[in-house]
């Protein structure tokens, strides 16, 4: 044997060996390289900490999502819509103001002499998007809090807190110009969806400037008469506003985080102004004009404030009405903007043969289309706002299949992109306390009112500050009995302890002590606005806790965790009777003067 060869043979096996070593340890680096790449992305998706990171995919109670496609395709969708949008419209180039972000849009308007890059509209849009894109987009944060520095550095030029309506790139267009009203109702609401997406100890307090900017708008633009005025350059005697402003979910969530009964007020003046121009001048349609003036509320004429000549008709601005209407019955479950919305709803479905594809860019009042051509602008909110019905649901597949698809310009896409999120159930509703957890959440009453038998059965108290409950068979005229309304959709998690909180005001002197208790009732269609004892819920109701009000002014509470556990329906109602014969309590309602008097839930998870 030759040893040379031997050798020679034992060094080719001891090769191949290493060979094999160095191919297991170069497979293992790589494996070891991705995993680490792949920790690093997910570190960096959920680096800010996000709450509620998108897909959030809520059902809100009485509203229908499209049904020919899955949950998984429309969130696909809407991210891919928003890569698109982000791409095309969000800007951070201001030599002017480096690290401000802006959505670069056009404008309708004198710019002052700069040149216009974006609006205080486009920043609220802009921050809504973001926010609720956190999760998908691993920059949101960073470019929320850029979209704020750009809003604040432009500030108004007549209320400090609130924005200037341009963005230009030049350090004297900060601080040059008063406000709009819309651009700082989205800003300072999407400050609210940011406390509860990031939460308010970092860099930016965002509920902090959320609660500045509400008290500014409070006092810049609602009005003597509880309407919203056009912007801090307008009068706080005016009656003229445009609805495309009347963002009733977001006025309930400044409520929610002010306590403040103003903005209920407002909320009740604007559904009375609309109800006022739809019956006398929109009966068929139910449509509304782009502005309106006057008391009565009536549509502003042509030419109103020289903004184009279609200010008396359905048109660019009135174009996103039904997205803010719906959202109020979605999210707090106000049955006056179902009534809306589903008028609209079987008046456009009839005028375009029930093809979304039809919708054109603007309509009379009558429902006379204004052009032939179509704008998602128009069509998205038509889209959502037949949510609020079952019956409409092929119009809802059929218009998803259009939006999603729909690409136009910055104030199309960007409304277009705000409804794809309302319909997906991507745009959650925000609360006061932020988190969405079950760790200690205070759900405020949405509805709430009494009812009284015999004499006064058919008169409705829902204006009332205080409701009385009272037990009395004999006599009907005496029994009087509360009822309240709830929304847990922003409550996730298990819940041990829901209680709610009620506070006494008096009691009827020829008692000593009043017992109550809590019944749980299925029926959620009844309205505050229109019960009354002959009407109400006939059922009898699920019994839950008992309390007893004495004469000493105070809270009471009422177990109702097995009721609110046994609920798949994110809105809760509650009767609220007396137990022992002819022995009355006065409690607040959500009328009351006091915020802290008010009904609420108090919900607790494990």
């Amino acid at each position: 044997m030759n040893t040379n060869l031997a050798n020679c043979g034992k060094d080719l096996g001891k090769g191949k060996m290493m060979k094999k070593v160095m191919m297991i340890s170069l497979v293992m680096a790589l494996l070891l390289t991705l995993m680490k790449t792949q920790s690093l992305l997910l570190d960096t998706a959920y680096g800010a900490g996000e709450a509620r990171p998108f897909p959030q995919q809520v059902s809100y109670s009485g509203i229908i999502k499209p049904n020919h496609v899955t949950q998984a395709a429309m969130n696909t969708a809407v991210a891919s819509y928003y890569d698109y949008w982000k791409g095309k419209y969000l800007k951070n180039n201001l030599s002017s103001l480096p690290g401000g972000y802006y959505v670069k849009g056009e404008i309708t308007g004198d710019p002052g002499g700069f040149v216009a890059l974006g609006t205080s509209e486009g920043q609220g849009y802009g921050m809504i998007i973001t926010v609720l894109m956190a999760g998908h987009d691993p920059n949101a944060k960073t470019i929320f809090d850029g979209l704020f520095k750009t809003a604040r550095a432009f500030k108004s030029s007549v209320n400090s807190n609130l924005m200037g309506w341009v963005v230009a790139d030049h350090v004297n267009a900060q601080g040059s110009f008063s406000s709009a009203t819309d651009g700082d109702l989205d800003i300072a609401y999407s400050l609210i969806l940011a406390h509860n997406q990031w939460g308010s100890g970092g860099t930016i307090n965002y509920l902090q400037e959320a609660t500045k900017m509400i008290n500014a708008i409070k006092s810049s633009n609602v009005t003597n008469n509880n309407r919203l005025n056009l912007g801090d350059w307008d009068s706080k005697s005016a009656h003229n506003s445009r609805p495309s402003d009347w963002m009733m979910s977001h006025l309930r969530a400044f409520h929610e985080v002010t306590g403040d009964n103003t903005w209920l007020n407002v909320i009740n003046a604007l559904y009375t102004a609309y109800s006022q121009v739809s019956n006398n001048y929109a009966p068929t349609t139910g449509l509304i004009s782009d502005f309106i003036v006057n008391t009565p509320a009536q549509p502003a004429p042509e030419w109103y404030l020289n903004e184009f000549q279609q200010t008396n008709q359905y048109y660019y601005n009135a174009a996103r009405v039904p997205l803010r209407m719906v959202m109020d019955y979605a999210m707090y479950g106000e049955t006056r903007g179902k009534t809306i919305v589903d008028k609209m709803s079987t008046w456009i479905k009839g005028a375009t043969s029930n093809n979304p594809s039809n919708v054109k860019a603007g309509y009379s009042l009558s429902g006379t289309a204004l052009n032939t051509y179509s704008s998602a602008v128009f069509t998205s909110p038509f889209i959502s706002g037949a949510t609020a019905s079952s019956g409409n649901q092929a119009w809802v597949n059929a218009g998803w299949d259009y939006m999603k698809n729909a690409k136009s310009s910055y104030f199309s896409d960007s409304y277009n992109m705000l409804n794809l999120l309302y319909i997906s159930g991507n745009w959650w509703k925000p609360t006061a306390q932020g988190g969405g957890s079950t760790g200690g959440v205070t759900l405020p009453v949405v509805s709430d009112t009494y009812v009284r038998g015999g004499t006064y059965s058919t008169i409705n108290y829902s204006t009332e500050t205080t409701m009385t409950v009272k037990k009395n068979d004999p006599n009907l005229s005496f029994a009087r009995q509360g009822y309240l309304k709830f929304i847990k959709s922003s409550v996730t998690g298990p819940i041990t302890s829901a209680k709610i909180r009620l506070y006494v005001d008096s009691i009827h002197s020829n008692a000593t002590s009043v017992p109550i208790r809590a019944l749980g009732i299925y029926n959620n269609t009844w309205s505050e606005a229109t019960i009354t004892y002959a009407n109400q819920p006939t059922e009898a109701g699920v019994s839950q806790g008992s309390a007893t009000a004495t004469g000493t002014a105070g809270y009471i509470y009422l177990d109702v965790t097995s009721f609110v556990n046994s609920q798949s329906s994110d809105t809760l109602s509650f009767r609220i009777v007396g137990i022992d014969h002819d022995a009355g309590a006065v409690l607040a309602t959500k009328e009351n003067a006091t915020a802290s008097k008010r009904p609420v839930l108090l919900i607790n998870g494990g």
